[in-house]
């Protein structure tokens, strides 16, 4: 059973008596906000002083108080002053991720719970839907059917197992190529080869690197077998990960049609992992959904014929209505602690400072300004963009991973995007209604309108006016429930500070 909130106009604005209830068989409720300041993110204004009328699950008004009646004997609960968007959808995420192989080994019995665990922090921090786009796929499974039972609270979860192509942490796709002891991507080769197997094949599940042998037909069977199992979605790799110093493509073209093909014909969406130039084109032919961290490149575009093709590229994903969940989004903040950390920052704190100092070189500020010029070219081309982060838990005694902490690292993209150039009303979209669309959704996530399941957020503050308002959350609605968000995370398997500023 799920501990949430019953709400109690009497003693002010949220003030509760707690009740435990399920998120999927408790009694209804019937109640509304007023006052608040509406930003259902469909393109419309704004609206001041307004309703939102609740019903189960599902919103059953949204308008002006002056003009949307509440029917008698319904519970009202006044938000003036407040702000009220859809909840958040973060469409890229790691439940359980930390490159380091004592995590895998020490935790191997666990992941089920540690997943649970990140859905319940992405909860408390607003994201009431997050799609795993690389994990175990049984443990994973059994995550989603815990949270969709109402045994456990937490973020809708949606599931695609492994990166098709890919191999499992210790692969050499992953921490199996690094030879970086003690910082944040860690060698793995003293785990014994059976354990290494053991978890490589929670990963694979029947989509690693055996279907690079394979001929079109065959990969296309491969992936509708896959399917069959239970994931809500497919990720393809198109180019490799972690195989330097410029990623090669996985797929021939007429293997990624097969398997784009299959992946339709189950009803499910298909989406690409890219990491060159090359491999976006070959994503772009196949027309996904969504294309995950495609700004993102081994080499950027960099002379006048490269950049000519990522220009034409982009006109190309704009017409055809193609997502893109773009990373590596630089941060003015982060890029000021690579720029000025010292060797007495060091001395303070020695395993942060060789993390820190393995990424320098990579971290210069012609790098950072590069990643921004880069970025500005996708929010100029008028690409849709959903927010995606790769982030994941933490297990704070294997030591600092400064990697993308699950809780915070969604307002730290949502910020880049910001400085980058684009308006605070577009990231609110892409944070919200473009993540229920690009995932096939929109009939009842991403917005707040009338059908619409009740998944809200309350701000203290305007997000348009300040995208770093969205760090300023008063409440969550899940599902038409007010989550305690106090209680989150009920699950505690692993130890770290979501709100701890980055790097620490």
């Amino acid at each position: 059973m799920v501990t949430l909130y019953r709400l109690s106009f009497a003693f002010g604005l949220f003030t509760t008596a707690a009740a435990s209830v399920s998120t999927a068989q408790g009694t209804a409720e019937r109640w509304a906000l007023t006052g608040a300041t509406v930003i259902s993110a469909t393109g419309a204004a704004p609206m001041q002083d307004a309703v939102v009328l609740m019903d189960g699950r599902r919103i059953a008004a949204v308008g002006p108080r002056a003009s949307t009646p509440i029917p008698r004997g319904v519970r009202t609960v006044d938000a003036t002053g407040k702000f009220v968007i859809p909840g958040m959808i973060d469409a890229n995420v790691h439940l359980v991720l930390m490159i380091t192989p004592e995590f895998y080994v020490k935790y191997e019995e666990r992941f089920a719970d540690i997943a649970v665990q990140g859905a319940q922090v992405a909860l408390k921090y607003g994201l009431t839907t997050v799609m795993d786009s690389w994990g175990p796929l049984q443990p994973l499974l059994q995550a989603r059917a815990r949270i969709t039972s109402g045994r456990d609270a937490g973020a809708r979860v949606l599931v695609a197992g492994n990166i098709v192509g890919l191999g499992g942490p210790f692969s050499p796709y992953f921490s199996g190529t690094y030879d970086l002891r003690g910082t944040d991507l860690r060698y793995g080769g003293w785990v014994h080869p059976m354990i290494q197997s053991r978890i490589n094949a929670m990963w694979e599940a029947g989509a690693g690197p055996e279907l690079l042998a394979l001929t079109p037909d065959e990969a296309g069977g491969a992936i509708t077998k896959y399917l069959a199992s239970g994931p809500d979605f497919l990720k393809v790799a198109v180019s490799a990960h972690g195989i330097g110093p410029v990623e090669p493509l996985m797929f021939s073209s007429p293997v990624l049609a097969s398997m784009r093909r299959a992946t339709q014909n189950a009803g499910k969406h298909f989406q690409t992992h890219t990491f060159t130039l090359e491999s976006l084109r070959e994503a772009i032919a196949v027309r996904p959904q969504l294309m995950q961290h495609p700004n993102v490149m081994s080499v950027l575009p960099n002379t006048p014929s490269q950049l000519r093709l990522l220009d034409s590229l982009l006109a190309e994903v704009k017409r055809l209505g193609i997502y893109s969940a773009p990373l590596a989004v630089p941060l003015e903040e982060q890029q000021r602690v690579y720029d000025n950390w010292s060797v007495d920052d060091t001395r303070r704190d020695p395993h942060l400072g060789a993390v820190i100092g393995s990424r320098q070189p990579g971290q210069t500020r012609a790098g950072f300004d590069a990643r921004r010029a880069n970025l500005q070219r996708w929010i100029r081309a008028g690409v849709k963009f959903v927010i995606g982060t790769d982030q994941g838990p933490e297990a704070a005694e294997l030591g600092p991973v400064v990697w993308g902490r699950m809780g915070r690292r969604h307002f730290e993209v949502m910020e880049g995007l910001a400085e980058a150039g684009a308006t605070p009303m577009d990231i609110l979209v892409a944070a919200t209604r473009h993540g229920a669309e690009a995932y096939g959704l929109a009939d009842s996530l991403g917005t707040v309108e009338m059908g619409k399941v009740a998944d809200l957020v309350i701000l203290d503050a305007d997000p348009l006016a300040d995208v770093r308002n969205l760090r300023r959350i008063s409440q969550v609605i899940q599902g038409g429930r007010l989550v305690n968000r106090e209680s989150l995370p009920a699950m505690k398997v692993l130890t770290f500070d979501p709100e701890g500023r980055w790097p620490r």
